[in-house]
């Protein structure tokens, strides 16, 4: 096919050929998986400019991952062979990134701010509960931050959600909030719940600019329209209208992000919103067997939150899926194992095979496996690499460059390497900030050095003129030259010259982090950019770990919402029983069980030709064995295409095991630690103080049903309100 040439009719379907040629007005494509939704997405973008003559800079695609926006790029750019694409095709935040650093100032946005990563905003919680004078034990940061980002995601801000606070927990987090966005705007920095919010808050505050907006964007594109939140929503709405030429592609079966804001309904209720939108089901499948999509459809089926489809294919109806049931993780990952052994002797590589699990801590025994047994494998979404020590230190120092007033990245970087400004000497210059409510750049470069010791002053003041002469010569040297000078002057390589294993690894890390610089600074300069410092921090800020990915010659491990969007031959799920899939952390609402069925259902059908299934009998917990019930969603699977296997070793010898039969446990034998008479829980009632071996400490709220079978409602210190099933829960009480 040549570029001149679309060809729509022999390249697409029926149903993708009507999204594509849509006319004027809003349209939902509620795209199954592996319909081919890239596909409509580019072919849309295409034939906008191709046969209607649209101008591609007016045009706006966005997705959810730069390695999603930059396949989608590749593929317009091919067909229309128009290099570079003056399209946006990107992230919400890229975009939300590019309006702020452009109009941010008309908000009291700094031009010139930070971009705070996942360990800068714990940074700053931990900070906001000290002011507080709230313990982290009681108020884990994570749980703090994770109730700001909803806030934000609900366009909140501190005054706002304080404002609608009800209850102990709320009313401190809204505390913390104040104090942690006051940190983030001493700072001159934004997190990324902020690029969302403040965009929109942009809009709203400025019509002229929203106004001039709408009249350039004429057709706006959104992929995985399921994963927006409600801040997406209203920049949506914001920059379209309610009948303006919008194409939303999603799949609610999908939705696999409502814990961090993601909102169904506006997949579900798209109508509401753009009343006069056409709505369009994509439902042949190009990826699976007819098995693989059968059996995903049928568990999927028992959600009521959704619209409906059921994906079909001609690609025949393949292998039946295999279900193991194993004794313990042990066996599971032997299993796993020996099962993929197999296939590459029948000629499958490494490659082709993809193992997820629901929680990181699952991947442990694979990993020893695999190792023993000699498989090559990728850990997908291990330590990200701009999250790595040494590549945190020199972004720290482009951060402070670019941004003095950056008070945690200057700390990082303040005697690092080691320049003789020691730990009292931070503590006079922070508290000198403090007193003078100014930045720790501003109390350096501002104030007298007598109230430091002489050889402190002496030390702050090189450092000072070192950071200086830096921010001089960035106006003048290239990025990749910027980074050999700051190096040098630094001497901050010369920390890794040793005949150390480890030391090489990081020596080799930064000399990885010279080539990005490099190739992102040859990118950005065909493309025109000029403030290349200011774009390399964005991009490293905005990177995620699938962006990363890359495929290797290995199998890939990984959690299912990191296999989201990535496709395999052979795909095992393993782990399929209750509290890990579904997990304990759902906390046992019906929203949050379809959640969890909608995860499985996306990792089933990342399988193209062959899906295995697997869980175990019992399960490691805190080091001590415990007893697991299938997943309540393997009932859901139609028996008759699962093939079923279980462990020879399932009925074993309890004396010669050493560890009580799963028949036992009911009658005392095996541990002693938690409850083990058929008689639940003595003496336990509401009010009541309880421990569980991983959650901690906590106290009932509500008890619901006697004995083994009932339910409780428990509120752990550390992780908050959780549902349990008495039999399952372990608890002691104290």
């Amino acid at each position: 096919m040549s570029p001149s040439e679309l060809d729509l009719e022999n390249q697409l379907n029926e149903e993708q050929l009507a999204a594509v040629t849509h006319g004027e007005g809003p349209q939902l494509i509620l795209a199954g998986a592996g319909s081919g939704k890239t596909r409509v997405i580019t072919y849309r973008v295409a034939w906008l400019v191709k046969e209607l003559g649209i101008d591609p800079r007016s045009i706006v695609a966005v997705t959810f991952t730069n390695k999603a926006a930059g396949e989608m790029r590749e593929r317009v750019e091919k067909l229309l062979a128009i290099y570079p694409l003056p399209t946006f095709v990107g992230t919400f935040h890229r975009f939300a990134l590019g309006l702020l650093r452009k109009w941010g100032s008309r908000i009291a946005v700094s031009p010139g701010f930070s971009i705070f990563d996942r360990d800068d905003q714990i940074s700053l919680v931990k900070k906001a509960l000290a002011k507080e004078g709230l313990a982290e034990s009681s108020f884990p940061p994570r749980r703090m931050l994770a109730a700001i980002g909803a806030a934000k995601n609900r366009l909140l801000g501190p005054q706002a959600y304080e404002a609608e606070a009800d209850g102990f927990f709320a009313e401190r987090v809204a505390r913390v909030y104040r104090h942690y966005q006051g940190m983030l705007v001493d700072a001159s920095a934004l997190d990324f719940d902020d690029m969302l919010r403040l965009a929109v808050e942009l809009l709203v505050k400025e019509p002229e600019i929203a106004e001039r907006l709408r009249s350039r964007i004429h057709y706006l594109l959104v992929d995985e329209f399921q994963d927006t939140n409600h801040a997406q929503m209203k920049l949506v709405s914001d920059l379209i209208g309610k009948d303006g030429n919008l194409t939303a592609v999603g799949d609610e079966d999908q939705g696999i992000y409502r814990w961090r804001g993601a909102d169904l309904s506006n997949v579900l209720k798209f109508e509401k919103a753009f009343p006069n939108a056409t709505v369009r089901k994509l439902e042949r499948n190009y990826r699976s067997t007819q098995n693989i999509l059968t059996a995903a459809g049928e568990l999927v089926a028992h959600n009521r939150n959704r619209r409906g489809k059921r994906l079909w294919t001609d690609a025949g109806t393949g292998e039946e899926i295999e279900l193991y049931k194993a004794r313990d993780e042990q066996d599971e990952a032997n299993w796993v194992a020996n099962t993929l052994h197999g296939l590459t002797a029948d000629g499958r590589s490494w490659r082709e095979m993809g193992v997820l699990v629901r929680t990181n801590a699952q991947t442990r025994a694979f990993e020893e496996q695999f190792l023993k047994r000699q498989i090559p494998y990728e850990l997908v979404g291990g330590t990200h690499f701009y999250s790595r020590a040494e590549i945190k230190d020199l972004v720290a120092y482009l951060r402070v460059l670019r941004n003095p007033r950056d008070d945690l990245s200057l700390l990082r970087i303040l005697n690092n390497p080691p320049r003789g400004i020691g730990k009292a000497t931070q503590e006079l210059l922070q508290q000198r900030a403090s007193g003078e409510r100014q930045s720790l750049w501003d109390a350096l470069t501002g104030g007298e050095a007598s109230s430091f010791p002489a050889r402190g002053a002496k030390a702050l003041a090189e450092f000072r003129d070192l950071i200086k002469g830096l921010q001089e010569e960035a106006a003048e040297r290239p990025l990749p030259s910027l980074l050999d000078r700051l190096l040098e002057t630094t001497g901050y390589a010369r920390m890794y010259d040793k005949d150390d294993p480890e030391a090489y690894a990081r020596l080799e890390n930064i000399q990885e982090f010279l080539t990005a610089a490099q190739e992102f600074t040859e990118e950005r300069l065909q493309a025109g950019e000029t403030d290349l410092l200011t774009a390399f921090l964005d991009h490293a800020a905005l990177v995620s770990d699938i962006d990363l990915w890359r495929e290797t010659g290995g199998v890939s491990l990984m959690t299912l919402h990191s296999a989201k969007g990535l496709e395999f031959p052979v795909v095992v799920v393993a782990g399929l029983e209750e509290g890990v899939l579904p997990h304990f952390n759902a906390g046992g609402e019906p929203e949050d069980l379809e959640e969890e069925r909608r995860l499985l259902y996306v990792g089933m059908t990342r399988a193209r030709e062959q899906l295995f299934l697997s869980h175990c009998r019992r399960r490691r917990v805190a080091g001590y064995y415990q007893d697991q019930q299938e997943s309540q969603f393997l009932a859901e699977l139609p028996a008759e295409i699962l093939h079923v296997t279980r462990s020879p070793e399932l009925f074993y010898d309890e004396r010669s095991s050493g560890v009580a039969s799963f028949f036992d446990r009911g009658r005392g034998a095996g541990r002693s630690r938690g409850p083990q008479s058929s008689q639940a829980y003595p003496g336990l009632k509401k009010g009541r103080r309880v421990r569980h071996a991983t959650l901690g400490e906590g106290v009932v709220l509500e008890l619901d049903g006697d004995g083994r079978e009932g339910k409780l409602t428990v509120y752990f210190d550390r992780v908050g309100k959780r549902k349990l099933v008495a039999k399952y829960a372990n608890l002691e009480v104290l």
